[in-house]
């Protein structure tokens, strides 16, 4: 997870040592020789059926991602109301509630 607070980081926001926010990513250099699912790119798609698929343990997916290590600072920074509905329904909207920015008017 990535979030912005006081800068941009990667990790657990909920986990106050810096050090200690960074899980174990995925195993670096080649793609295991076999898997049931490769997804490719960690955009809203890729991540959205990772998600879906992290409820099934007995599927061994892989993601892989062009990018060499986690983003320096936010692409797409807005959530839109069907990605919420999204999140509900995985369970962790209440979470990325509490830790959005919220933007209260815009101008174009």
């Amino acid at each position: 997870m990535q979030f912005h607070l006081n800068g941009f980081e990667t990790g657990d926001p909920w986990i106050w040592d810096p050090a200690q926010r960074l899980a174990v990513s995925g195993a670096s250099g080649t793609v295991p020789q076999e898997v049931d699912i490769l997804i490719v790119g960690c955009g809203p798609a890729g991540l959205t059926l990772a998600a879906q698929l992290s409820a099934f343990p007995h599927i061994k997916t892989c993601i892989v991602e062009q990018k060499p290590g986690p983003l320096l600072r936010g692409q797409a920074d807005g959530i839109a109301c069907r990605t919420m509905e999204m999140f509900e329904a995985f369970g962790f909207s209440e979470r990325v509630l509490k830790e959005a920015c919220w933007i209260n008017e815009t101008t174009f």
